[in-house]
């Protein structure tokens, strides 16, 4: 049976450039798919392509930091980017009735769009009026005054532009005087992953564990304590990965994802560890993605544990059953720094 799959990353490296590697886990073999040079007005450094999905057999769809670009299959090729001057931090896409549902991480809102780029409407999880302040280079000290307004009519709180360099947002007047859609800028939930199924449109915020559905604004699934990332409907369960290695399953009652959520795997078990993001399953086979994890760029959020040394940017694929490593697929680049996203699977992936 063919495990044939698209994973889509990029590097942490000045380049800016997205990457598809086409890796074969039966023979546990990777190459270069599709590689993406931004152009000028696109390029974000340390950055590439993060989540996609496949919209058909010749079509993906994968994000940029300011972008979604459109790839065709056939020709290994990009054949359109989709850029709007409000797109910062773009995380992942999804596609649904011949929409895209477009994680705009920075903003917090998820954008739809037509298949033709026309813009047909958005979900924010955030009031337009601070998203127009931060969009104009200022930002909130608290979330929580800006979320939560009082009862007394009182001007709401000026704010100032960020000041403070904390080695990876983008502060002081740079932040004014740069684009909005190229800069690195301080998030409110930090949406990860959509997924929608006929009754939710649900996406995962890291920074709370929460999954939210969209349709309804309502907290679905807690994961307290961890930081999810991936999320896909399988085997009549939600699946989750956090990047802790945890991979959970809630089942479905009635269409809908519950609130009980079972650990299915425990990743790093396997002797194998990295920043987890990147999920398939059928529900009898798991397919993660790990991404290396350096001391001189640590993440902001505990992620193992364990020393960052000795981690690893590969794809394994493991029996669900007893929790073997079946295959592995090792994409470190000891230069570049690569990083993973999406496993997307190639027909004939079953």
């Amino acid at each position: 049976m063919g495990l044939s799959f698209l994973v889509t990353g990029g590097y942490f490296d000045g380049s800016g450039e997205g990457i598809i590697w086409h890796v074969d886990l039966e023979r546990e073999q990777a190459e270069p798919f599709v590689r993406w040079l931004p152009p000028e007005h696109l390029r974000v450094p340390r950055k590439g392509f993060a989540g996609g999905c496949k919209a058909s057999d010749s079509t993906v769809y994968v994000a940029a930091h300011c972008a979604v670009v459109r790839v065709d299959t056939a020709r290994a090729a990009v054949s359109g980017m989709l850029h709007q001057p409000s797109f910062n931090d773009v995380h992942h896409v999804a596609i649904a009735e011949n929409r895209l549902y477009i994680a705009n991480t920075g903003l917090g809102t998820v954008d739809i769009h037509e298949e033709t780029g026309r813009f047909i409407g958005s979900h924010s999880l955030l009031p337009t009026w601070i998203n127009h302040q931060r969009m104009a280079g200022a930002d909130p000290s608290h979330w929580e005054e800006v979320l939560t307004p009082c009862w007394d009519g009182a001007e709401p709180i000026p704010w100032q532009i960020r000041q403070a360099d904390d080695g990876y947002h983008d502060a002081g007047l740079h932040r004014r005087r740069g684009a909005f859609a190229r800069l690195k800028v301080p998030d409110h939930l930090h949406l990860n992953h959509i997924c929608i199924t006929p009754l939710q449109t649900l996406v995962t915020c890291l920074y709370d564990g929460t999954v939210r559905d969209l349709r309804t604004f309502e907290t679905v699934l807690s994961l307290a304590g961890c930081h999810p990332h991936d999320g896909l409907i399988a085997a009549d369960s939600f699946w989750t990965t956090s990047i802790d290695g945890q991979v959970r399953a809630t089942p479905l009652r009635s269409g809908r994802v519950t609130a009980d959520a079972e650990v299915k795997q425990s990743v790093f078990d396997t002797g194998h560890a990295g920043w987890c993001r990147g999920l398939w399953t059928d529900g009898r086979r798991l397919v993660v993605g790990l991404t290396e994890v350096r001391r001189g760029r640590m993440p902001r959020h505990h992620w193992a544990h364990r020393e960052p040394e000795g981690s690893e940017t590969s794809i394994l694929l493991l029996d669900l059953s007893d929790g073997r490593l079946l295959a592995r697929v090792d994409l470190s680049d000891r230069e570049r720094h690569s990083k993973l996203y999406s496993i997307l699977p190639l027909e004939g992936a079953t």
